[in-house]
């Protein structure tokens, strides 16, 4: 009777292992899966060489590549969101400021607020990663490695994404020719 109960046992962990494999192989032999999770033009563009509306498509491909491969789902491009971006952006490289609030500027909350996004909005959340590199694959991968970055990134909870992006470094005594800088806003709202 034992030796029976295993073999149920062994013969049912056989069938979960095989059509998790399955699944999984199904999921990557899907048409363009593959391509949809590598591929994301202008990823690797340096400074200068493409324009800054396609490094901001570049870093929304990339953080929802990096989703994709948790089984999160894709943010949606929200125009509230990428201009407070892209303003948060201008400042951080007019002033050499790195920081989430810069001189002469509102913090992150009034900006939301200004920006439009949570116009009607009861219940909302909101987070906002900074960085600057000389790719965006690079800038994701310096994202990636930090766990508060990293966090933002993989909240489940987001819906939304806004990326502002520039030319040059937000820091005094950096070389602007070599940098791209980027202000990633993530958000969700309910009525």
């Amino acid at each position: 009777m034992m030796a029976r109960e295993c073999r149920a046992r062994s013969g049912i962990a056989a069938t979960i292992v095989a059509l998790t494999l399955g699944a999984f192989v199904a999921i990557a032999a899907a048409p363009g899966t593959t391509a949809a999770l590598a591929s994301c033009p202008h990823a690797t563009a340096q400074p200068h060489k493409t324009s800054l509306a396609n490094l901001r498509k570049a870093m929304r491909c990339l953080v929802n590549n990096k989703r994709a491969q948790r089984g999160l789902g894709r943010l949606k491009n929200n125009t509230h969101l990428a201009g407070a971006a892209q303003q948060h952006t201008k400042v951080m490289l007019r002033e050499d400021c790195f920081e989430h609030r810069c001189q002469g500027e509102p913090g992150l909350k009034k900006r939301m607020k200004r920006s439009g996004y949570l116009t009607g909005a009861d219940k909302y959340y909101y987070a906002e990663d900074l960085g600057f590199d000389h790719t965006p694959r690079r800038m994701i991968k310096r994202l990636m490695n930090s766990k508060y970055n990293r966090r933002n990134i993989l909240n489940g909870n987001f819906e939304d994404i806004g990326v502002g992006a520039g030319w040059g470094a937000p820091k005094e005594g950096k070389d602007d020719s070599k940098f791209e800088t980027y202000t990633i806003l993530f958000a969700w709202r309910r009525p």
